[in-house]
């Protein structure tokens, strides 16, 4: 094992990883979102309710914003990866290294379903959507954001029509038996893909812009609060309010935009903290959300254990005792790893899949200031 400059180990073998030109590794507040985007999604997936609580859709958004947020620090943030760098070896390198995350998350994604529990598994998703995102990782910041507003305004179009064309009496009609059903649910399903990318696109824009800049922050307050309200207050004054999950134009606007809100609003309290008595405090929100693949794959497959040893019909207190279980043992979990481990265990896995050698970091790009032999790649 190798010591890490911000305290504990990284399991042998971290990676090299393409980092922003200030060398940091780790931005506090977005672990700190990534952790209350974990904790609402497990809230969705375990508490009683109609589907339409303020964490309901809300917080797997947010999840999907600040993945982002992660491709575009992972590509050099504020600062991404020049073409010229190394002959566009760090480009492809990045590119490729990406396209492996996302069939990994595809995989680990598929495999959650088999579990079959009551959670709309959103891995194999984001997988997806990183894969289409390769492409796009080094487009200028403002033709992301354009693009992020196109889905958010005819995404909505785009499932339908894919909804119609494939249904039984459609002209190309698509059985839940045929193998094409599983591709074609990331476009018109639980997290389709033409609405989605708009949170994501958002995300990597955010991160080219410089979501560390005390201005962008700020304009992600002021600028995400007022849009979220605006949107959610003229849906509701033409009766039809925003419902999680349908994602409509409203939806995708004004929780996107809350998204963002939260975003700058975590990453600007969170980076002022100073005092020992207020990082102990934050630490299990930022423990877990420095993990998130880990602490998400952890609860799916413990509330398919649950549901195996406990097939009945569940009482509300049942409901929240399972969820104020794995809250907390996911918090406690994620703070005694970090006393020892930068890392998650799967995102080390992750991380020694997608970046680790026999990939080599060009010759004569060791010493740039785009990458870190010695950096995990914690984001």
């Amino acid at each position: 094992m190798s010591t890490h400059d911000n305290g504990g180990a990284v399991l042998r073998g971290g990676p090299a990883v393409v980092v922003t030109p200030d060398g940091v590794t780790r931005i506090p507040g977005l672990d700190a979102a990534r952790g209350l985007a974990i904790l609402g999604m497990l809230a969705a997936h375990t508490l009683p309710g109609d589907g339409d609580a303020f964490y309901d859709g809300r917080s797997s958004i947010l999840f999907a914003t600040l993945a982002g947020i992660s491709l575009g620090l992972m590509t050099g943030g504020e600062h991404p990866i020049a073409r010229a760098a190394a002959g566009g070896a760090l480009r492809r390198r990045a590119r490729l290294s990406i396209a492996i995350r996302a069939l990994l998350l595809i995989a680990l994604g598929l495999g959650l379903w088999l579990l079959e529990t009551n959670i709309a598994i959103i891995l194999d998703s984001y997988g997806f959507l990183f894969l289409v995102c390769v492409p796009l990782l080094f487009t200028n910041r403002w033709a992301l954001a354009a693009g992020a507003l196109v889905c958010a305004v005819i995404g909505p179009a785009v499932i339908d029509a894919i909804g119609a064309a494939t249904s039984w009496d459609g002209p190309l009609p698509v059985s839940a038996e045929n193998p094409l059903s599983i591709p074609l649910s990331w476009l018109d399903s639980y997290y389709p893909a033409p609405v989605w990318l708009a949170y994501v696109l958002a995300g990597l824009a955010l991160a080219r812009f410089g979501v560390a800049r005390a201005r962008v922050q700020l304009v992600m307050i002021v600028g995400g609060f007022a849009v979220s309200a605006l949107g959610y207050g003229l849906s509701n004054a033409f009766g039809d309010p925003v419902v999680a999950h349908t994602d409509t134009t409203m939806e995708a606007i004004s929780s996107g935009a809350l998204a963002i809100a939260v975003i700058g609003l975590l990453v600007a309290a969170v980076g002022r903290v100073r005092g020992a008595a207020g990082r102990r405090l934050i630490r299990p929100l930022t423990a877990a959300g420095a993990m998130p693949l880990t602490i998400y794959t952890a609860q799916v497959v413990a509330i398919a254990i649950v549901g195996a040893l406990f097939p009945d019909a569940h009482d509300d207190a049942f409901s929240w005792a399972l969820f104020l279980g794995l809250a907390i043992g996911s918090l406690v979990f994620a703070v005694v790893w970090r006393l020892r481990f930068m890392q998650g265990p799967l995102e080390w896995l992750f991380a020694r899949l997608t970046l680790r050698r026999p990939w080599r970091v060009p010759r004569g790009a060791a010493g740039s200031d785009q990458v870190s032999p010695s950096t995990t790649p914690t984001r």
